[in-house]
């Protein structure tokens, strides 16, 4: 995973794709924790000074991250050494839990 490449745009500055292998996704869906939500009760104050909620926004940095993980390893499988094009979005459900999905272009390249 160290020299994979993953990029949101369509190309690669200095590589040339060789192969387009497919689009893949990879979401992750949680609920907001006990713990999460009294560490949040606190950030309620937070927002009315404008300071960063940081309960939320860690939990949510911590799926982000493994849900980075999984993506990478995925395209892997598919026999990619890069993924571009690559969308992340977090969305709430209706039940109150949150989503981060990623999706972008499995790729095979090479170095010019």
């Amino acid at each position: 995973m160290k020299d994979f490449i993953i990029a949101t745009t369509p190309t690669l500055e200095g590589y040339r794709i060789v192969k387009y292998i497919d689009v893949i996704f990879e979401e992750n869906i949680f609920g907001v924790s006990l713990n999460t939500s009294v560490q949040s009760f606190n950030d309620i104050f937070k927002g009315f000074s404008g300071e960063r909620y940081d309960a939320m926004s860690d939990r949510i940095e911590e799926v982000k991250i493994e849900v980075k993980k999984r993506f990478i390893r995925k395209a892997i499988r598919h026999g990619a050494n890069a993924l571009i094009g690559v969308d992340i979005e977090t969305t709430t459900t209706q039940a109150g839990g949150i989503t981060i999905s990623m999706s972008g272009t499995a790729v095979i390249v090479e170095k010019i």
